[in-house]
């Protein structure tokens, strides 16, 4: 599966893949919280355990409002959101935090020093595991930033049927399809395996390659060609007789 030429070029891993930050796309799906007054409301849930409810109300602004995150917005083709009160707006292309500061200026014409707490609910990788006969599995990029050493910490490491040494990263970009070899086999590897997942990278870890087993299944198959015919001409010979 995904094989690559003995002599195939692959992307470099560069120092720049390390600090760079998710961007919200299309078909994302975002989870929107919007508290007025700098969020005194999240305080104010903080120390709500500590005193009473009558006391809490008292303290609690009577403009103070909220929009929770119950419903996902979606992110269409169209590269618009509708968020409540203010429509559709275009946040594609940009970082949790810039979506953040462009949401509360324009918020700020309706609410009074909004503070907005933005989210994507549908960051996830493919990781497939070469050695395990076809098993693969969607990994969640749940913290921003999620490094290749974190997501393959979530899938429970490298097998030793694996290789550490050829991991391949495939990304969809602007410029085309991208294919980043990770070689996790030494100390020097550490800065490829501190490079950041982006949503919907595709992590194929390289089975090692085990001649001794390839022969033997190979073997195993020959032999049970021949039993089946051997069978099969038994049963023959049985009838005629």
């Amino acid at each position: 599966m995904l094989r690559t030429p003995k002599d195939y070029e692959f992307d470099k891993i560069e120092s720049e893949l390390n600090n760079i930050e998710y961007k919200i796309d299309i078909n994302d799906q975002l989870t929107f919280q919007l508290y007025t007054n700098n969020g005194i409301q999240l305080i104010e849930r903080f120390i709500s355990n500590n005193i009473g409810n009558n006391q809490l109300q008292r303290m609690m602004p009577q403009n103070n409002v909220s929009f929770q995150n119950g419903s996902l917005y979606l992110v269409r083709q169209d590269s618009m959101v509708n968020f409540p009160i203010i429509g559709d707006i275009n946040i594609v292309g940009k970082t949790i935090n810039e979506a953040e500061v462009h949401l509360k200026s324009i918020l700020s014409e309706f609410y009074v020093d909004p503070f907005i707490v933005l989210g994507v609910s549908t960051k996830r990788i493919f990781l497939f595991n070469g050695a395990s006969g076809g098993e693969a599995r969607v990994v969640n990029l749940d913290y921003n930033n999620m490094t290749l050493f974190e997501v393959l910490a979530t899938a429970g490491g490298i097998s030793n049927s694996n290789s550490s040494k050829r991991i391949k990263i495939i990304r969809k970009t602007k410029k085309g399809i991208k294919i980043f070899n990770a070689d996790l086999s030494k100390i020097d590897g550490i800065s490829q395996g501190n490079m950041i997942m982006q949503s919907h990278d595709i992590v194929y870890i390289t089975p090692n390659f085990n001649l001794g087993s390839e022969i033997i299944q190979d073997i195993n198959s020959i032999f049970s060609f021949i039993s089946t015919i051997s069978l099969v001409w038994l049963t023959i010979s049985q009838i005629n007789l």
